[in-house]
Parts: C-alpha cells; sequence; structure tokens
C-alpha cells in the first residue's frame, strides 16, 4: 500500500462508478440489499475504511502469504531485571529523604523531571504487564483478507454471494487502476479464499491456546 492516498483512492473509486460493467453490478447489489453507490473514499491508510476505500484499494493491496508467530511470555525473562531496577528507581523517586540524579546524553528539562515519577511508575507497570503476555501476530494476505470480508458482508445483508456481480466489481476496480489483467476470481476461487481466512484466523488462536496451556 506505500504510496496509496485519498486523492488515489478517490479516482479510483470514481472510474469505477463510470464504467459500465462495475455500475450494473453495484446497481444490481443496491437493489438485492448492499447499496454502497453513495459512498466516497474517505481513509487511505484503511484503518477505518468503508467499502468504498476497501474496493478502489483491492488493485492496490499486497497479494502476499500470510503468516502467523506466537510470541511467548517466557521467552522474556531475561528481561526481568529491568522491571526490578525500574521499581527500585521508582521506589527512590518516591522517597522524599532519597536525591536522585539523572546521567543521561542529554539533560533533562524542568517538566521532564516534575513528570519523571509518574513516567518511571506507568512504564514500569506496562514493561511488567508486557512480560506476562503471550500473544500472537498474524499477518494477512492483506487483498484476500478484502476480498474474504467484503464477500460475507454481502451474503450477511442479501442472502447470496452474487459472486457474479461481486467478481465484475473486482475487475471493475483493476480496470479503474489501470491493471488490464487483473485476478480470474470464480466462485471456487472465492470459497478457497473467504475460508482460508476464516481457518487462519481459528488455527492462529487455537494454537496459542495450546502453547500456553502446556
Amino acid at each position: 500500500m506505500k504510496g496509496l492516498t485519498q486523492e488515489k483512492l478517490t479516482e479510483v473509486w470514481s472510474k469505477i462508478l463510470k464504467d459500465k460493467s462495475a455500475r450494473h453490478a453495484l446497481e444490481k447489489l443496491k437493489k438485492a440489499g448492499f447499496g454502497i453507490l453513495h459512498l466516497k473514499p474517505r481513509d487511505a491508510t484503511l484503518e477505518r475504511p468503508n467499502w468504498a476505500d476497501c474496493i478502489a484499494a483491492i488493485p492496490f493491496l499486497p497479494n502476499r502469504l500470510s503468516r502467523r508467530r506466537i510470541h511467548l511470555q517466557s521467552t522474556l525473562q531475561k528481561h526481568w531485571p529491568l522491571v526490578r531496577a525500574m521499581r527500585l528507581m521508582q521506589r527512590k523517586l518516591n522517597d522524599p529523604f532519597c536525591e536522585v540524579s539523572i546521567a543521561s546524553i542529554r539533560d533533562l528539562s524542568p517538566g521532564e523531571l516534575i513528570r519523571l515519577k509518574k513516567l518511571v511508575k506507568e512504564t514500569t507497570d506496562f514493561v511488567e504487564k508486557f512480560l506476562t503476555w503471550n500473544w500472537y501476530a498474524r499477518d494477512s494476505n492483506p487483498r484476500n483478507a478484502v476480498i474474504a470480508e467484503l464477500r460475507w458482508q454481502i451474503r450477511e445483508r442479501t442472502g447470496k454471494p452474487h459472486d457474479l456481480e461481486f467478481t465484475e466489481l473486482i475487475d471493475g476496480a483493476f480496470r479503474a487502476a489501470g491493471v488490464k489483467d487483473g485476478p480470474y476470481l470464480t466462485p471456487n476461487h472465492l470459497d478457497r479464499i473467504e475460508k482460508r481466512e476464516k481457518e487462519s484466523r481459528v488455527k492462529a488462536t487455537k494454537r496459542l491456546r495450546s502453547r500456553t496451556q502446556t
């Protein structure tokens, strides 16, 4: 998504609306209960997008392999001395009969010194909590994740996946982005994409639970 801008999404969405086949697909989806013709792109970061953002962004989303990685708190035991050292500083900062001096590569401003007690406590509390976490990161295939979610939403709202209209809409997005040969998606391809995305989430959760219960 590097270089994806709000202007680019708006341009692509505008071309999608002018594309005869894509427009026809959108109108049929609207009649079926999935009306998004009125939307306009609003979030090029895709952190809180609407469906106009997602559809216009599909041609630019990486089509990469999904990856999972589990981070176990047992691998971070060597960092507990840091927490103990920070707790010690916290106690000294709160001791009215103890003077703490900071030696650093840069001098702390008066404001930073005033906030130091609160900063050390909050930071130590968080680091201590973080060192007890087991967590996993699942990097999805961005393009497939959006396609799977969009197909699920269409089915949820209309009762059917409407794959003919859906694939025409995706083809229109690639045409609007200047890509002549977009991905050839059949209903079987879409089934596999949606199933793979769902299974990947479930497997990652099960794996995390099994690793943390041993």
